[in-house]
């Protein structure tokens, strides 16, 4: 329940931002090696160059959507 519950503060924070044209985003980060995945999965590096890509190319008309980091969006 805590990454619904994450995940619907972001939507509401993004309607409640609009107007004063502050975008929020919601971003997966991939299945990234880390010891919680066993070290499968991409590199730290590729799920992060990902995530900047996203936040540099999104705008305010995608405010309060939900995107992985290879840059498709995600679907409630």
């Amino acid at each position: 329940m805590s990454k619904a519950a994450v995940n619907m503060a972001g939507k509401s924070l993004s309607v409640d931002l609009k107007e004063s044209e502050i975008g929020v985003f919601l971003l997966h980060p991939g299945w990234v090696a880390t010891d919680m995945t066993g070290k499968t999965g991409i590199a730290v590096e590729e799920s992060a160059a990902g995530l900047i890509e996203r936040m540099d190319t999104l705008g305010l008309d995608q405010t309060g959507t939900f995107w992985h980091q290879e840059g498709y969006a995600l679907t409630w």
